[in-house]
């Protein structure tokens, strides 16, 4: 397991904030290029690709009139070479085309790859840790890291 250089942690975690940041612009050209062209998004299905990833982030963020997402905190476990592993925790506050209104505490835990000198999601698994009223009185979960 290789411990990752400060350039690696800060290019890593850069993508992390590029992805939220697309989010809460709703900016689809921008969250897909958070992505490796082939990589795979587990939201409790996968979706294989950015050609698959765009549309169907478009079609779910049609759903959310707004949005605000933050980044908590954040690690990177591994850099082997041009691929890594690591986890990031986000908070977003969500108000639904529906009218109802949630706080999610999510992590997704990650793998990267870098191409051509630039750090790509290359999986990201979407877990819910908290989804519920912004008082708490939601369920919580334990995060379920791979070993």
């Amino acid at each position: 397991m290789g411990k990752p250089t400060v350039e690696d942690y800060t290019a890593i975690r850069m993508v992390a904030e590029r992805y939220v940041d697309a989010v809460n612009r709703f900016d689809a050209e921008a969250w897909g290029q958070t992505w490796a062209p082939d990589g795979e998004w587990n939201v409790g299905e996968v979706h294989k690709g950015r050609e698959v990833m765009v549309p169907l982030w478009t079609n779910i963020m049609g759903s959310i009139p707004n949005v605000y997402m933050h980044v908590y905190s954040g690690v990177v476990d591994d850099v082997t070479g041009d691929t890594a592993r690591g986890r990031w925790y986000m908070g977003e506050f969500l108000n639904m085309a529906d009218g109802s209104r949630s706080m999610n505490s999510i992590c997704y835990v990650d793998t990267y790859t870098r191409i051509d000198g630039q750090w790509y999601i290359q999986t990201r698994e979407f877990q819910a840790l908290y989804r519920g009223p912004a008082d708490l009185s939601g369920e919580f979960a334990k995060i379920a890291v791979p070993v």
